[in-house]
């Protein structure tokens, strides 16, 4: 029997795989150590396959719970032994929280403060690059270049798309929308030995927060690194030089 985790208004697939060539009986589907199923269907194949909405899974239990199922096969006055148990978690969510960082460009030894804005007041917030969790726990936070910097590809100017999401519920399954995305530039100046210019170019709503902003760090022999926001042909992918 194979399960996955769901959000709140989604569905899932259950498979309940039949021991033997039994078509004809009863599929059941059971919540956790309940004696009535919930799901019944008539067995056509060597698999049941079930169809359930996050409504009919949860039952008379609420949206961020965790619900362990279960299945058997009844033929006539034959009944299996049930199946292992699968535990589904239903998310439940929230209103996206606002995010905001101190600035936009960091060297790997620097740090940037990033702020993660529920709507109402939540001890907990989890930070993203992308679409994965990079770190978690208070909702203001000062992170280093290098703790941003670290698992991605090494490079002179490194872009990452920031998001955050908030806990509001400690005792269920709830987590809130993403928050707005911000680009944050990791700088490694180890990579230099003389002065760089990097000019790069950005979406148009990112540039507009950004326009005319510069910004310095010593690399390695002394040498300066600049990096200066502009609307020049030179995209992010590109290496500056």
């Amino acid at each position: 029997m194979s399960t996955n985790d769901i959000t709140e208004g989604e569905s899932l697939d259950v498979s309940c795989t039949l021991p033997i060539d039994y078509r004809g009986g009863d599929c059941r589907l059971f919540r956790k150590h309940s004696d009535v199923p919930f799901k019944v269907m008539t067995a056509t194949e060597y698999v049941c396959v079930f169809h359930l909405s996050s409504k009919v899974l949860l039952g008379q239990h609420p949206v961020g719970s965790m619900i362990s199922i279960r299945c058997d096969y009844r033929l006539q006055e034959y009944t299996s032994v049930s199946s292992d148990s699968k535990n589904v978690i239903v998310w439940g969510t929230r209103p996206s929280p606002s995010l905001s960082i101190s600035r936009r460009f960091v060297s790997h030894p620097e740090s940037i403060e990033v702020i993660c804005s529920p709507p109402a007041a939540f001890s907990k917030c989890i930070f993203y690059k992308g679409q994965y969790e990079f770190t978690q726990g208070s909702c203001s936070r000062n992170i280093t270049g290098k703790e941003l910097a670290i698992w991605e590809k090494p490079s002179l100017l490194l872009p990452l798309n920031i998001t955050c999401t908030y806990d509001p519920d400690i005792h269920r399954y709830i987590r809130s929308e993403h928050s707005n995305h911000l680009t944050v530039f990791v700088v490694d100046a180890s990579r230099v030995a003389s002065l760089v210019d990097c000019k790069v170019s950005v979406s148009d709503d990112q540039l507009e927060a950004l326009r005319g902003s510069s910004w310095a760090t010593v690399g390695a022999n002394g040498g300066n690194v600049t990096i200066q926001v502009t609307n020049s042909s030179l995209s992010l992918g590109q290496t500056c030089n």
